[in-house]
């Protein structure tokens, strides 16, 4: 019996490399691919607790927060299409689509547009009710202790967590999953808790949409209308409960 090799067959095998009856020889590529870089605003100025979230069709993969310089690292991600999504307060969110190959990926450049118009309004309507935000908050922790459970910035550093929502995970009857769009959803006895920013009614927003932790100087939730304070009442949504967030005042 004779065996006919192609040369390229011979040489593959001469190095030890794996051939086949075709005589083409087949290099292993990276399935995974580093994602880095750096968020920062119009002015160039780098912006940091940016949540920068990787979603691959419609599943969560990796989440990160940007650092003080405004740089962030996902780590490695799997080859193929990648939708990396930017949320930050004051800042318009922003959806970047890469496609990673098996080559090594240079660092991302993202900027951000801020929303002045929006911040603006919130601190026009905090100013007027009351020229210090945590006044509210401590006097709500003073008289309510026993029916929310409340952060102050120190506990909520503390904590060190990724996502607003998980400083509530541990509390009774509170369902929390990951969200499709990044961080998480909140439901308590299968409904969704009316989020409150500043004294400003949020409608149909996630916490984590809402605000980063290191964002928060005071947050405060009401798990049932026992305790909520009466301007914060929902008449609509009264087993849902009730989540009040007090803004960091940079």
């Amino acid at each position: 019996m004779h065996v006919r090799c192609s040369l390229m067959a011979i040489h593959a095998l001469a190095l030890g490399i794996p051939a086949f009856a075709s005589g083409q020889v087949v290099l292993a590529q990276a399935s995974q691919v580093e994602v880095k870089g750096i968020v920062t605003d119009l002015s160039r100025a780098p912006i940091a607790g940016v949540e920068v979230a990787a979603v691959v069709g419609m599943t969560l993969v990796k989440q990160t927060l940007s650092g003080e310089n405004g740089s962030f690292n996902l780590g490695a991600l799997p080859v193929g299409g990648v939708s990396l999504r930017l949320r930050r307060l004051g800042f318009e969110p922003r959806t970047v689509d890469i496609q990673l190959a098996g080559d090594a990926l240079a660092p991302l450049d993202i900027m951000l547009k801020p929303r002045p118009a929006d911040l603006e309004e919130v601190l026009i309507e905090a100013n007027a009710n009351d020229r210090s935000r945590l006044r509210e908050f401590n006097e709500h922790r003073a008289a309510r202790n026993s029916y929310a459970k409340f952060y102050d910035q120190d506990e909520i550093r503390k904590k060190g967590s990724t996502n607003t929502s998980e400083l509530f995970r541990s509390l009774p009857g509170i369902t929390i999953k990951a969200a499709n769009t990044g961080g998480n959803t909140i439901r308590i006895r299968g409904c969704q808790p009316m989020v409150w920013l500043d004294g400003q009614r949020v409608p149909g927003a996630e916490l984590d949409e809402v605000i980063t932790p290191g964002d928060i100087a005071g947050i405060e939730f009401y798990t049932s209308t026992a305790g909520t304070p009466a301007q914060y009442m929902e008449r609509t949504n009264r087993a849902c409960g009730t989540v009040l967030v007090w803004t960091r005042n940079y």
